[in-house]
């Protein structure tokens, strides 16, 4: 009985944890958005929370742990809707197409996600540089994903598995910041993608 009793309370605490944990991601998440990381102090989130900053520290060892935590909220955003994607009955050009379009116009709404991938004075380069090889080599993965199937569906030929997630990967990060900083419709956007993946899908030589 009092080991089950213990063992509720441990569940008890442990829920209560990650739920205040939650609530300051979910508030840093508007303040970064607001003031960007390096003009957000723990004073802004502690202040947004309405509660101590000593009591944040509780939760997370300071700005950066928290701001990581958002970026990894705002990535999980990402990670449902790729799932959508890859597990859906599209030929795999049409994947990687919409894929590619979800992917851009998801970021324009993830201010934190975006400000890794377009700040170099984020924090200290280690630390941004850590971030980035993060995201980007989960990307490749789901890309290589996407071109296995193709490969064993027989829709695509790739002489390099490796290299060709590589070169998608790379196309799509050279768009972000023109893209997303630029205030082009959804429909021109689009027939940017569109343009792009028809060149690395069926090249430009004339046959």
């Amino acid at each position: 009985m009092f080991e089950s009793l213990n063992t509720l309370n441990m569940n008890q605490l442990e829920d209560s944890h990650k739920g205040m944990r939650e609530n300051i991601v979910s508030a840093a998440t508007e303040v970064f958005s607001r003031y960007g990381f390096k003009k957000t102090s723990m004073e802004d989130i502690a202040r947004a929370l309405r509660m101590g900053k000593s009591s944040i520290y509780y939760y997370f060892k300071g700005k950066e742990e928290i701001f990581q935590a958002v970026v990894d909220r705002e990535a999980n955003l990402l990670r449902v809707k790729v799932k959508e994607i890859l597990e859906s009955g599209l030929p795999v050009t049409e994947k990687l197409r919409s894929y590619v379009k979800m992917r851009m116009d998801l970021i324009k709404q993830l201010s934190n996600y975006m400000e890794i991938l377009k700040n170099d004075d984020l924090m200290n380069l280690e630390l941004t540089e850590k971030f980035r090889k993060k995201y980007d080599d989960e990307e490749i993965t789901i890309v290589k994903q996407m071109l296995e199937e193709g490969i064993n569906r027989n829709e695509l030929k790739v002489k390099d598995l490796n290299l060709s997630a590589l070169a998608i990967v790379t196309a799509m990060k050279g768009l972000e910041i023109p893209l997303v900083t630029s205030t082009m419709g959804v429909e021109s956007l689009n027939m940017v993608i569109d343009d792009m993946l028809d060149i690395l899908f069926y090249g430009i030589v004339k046959r």
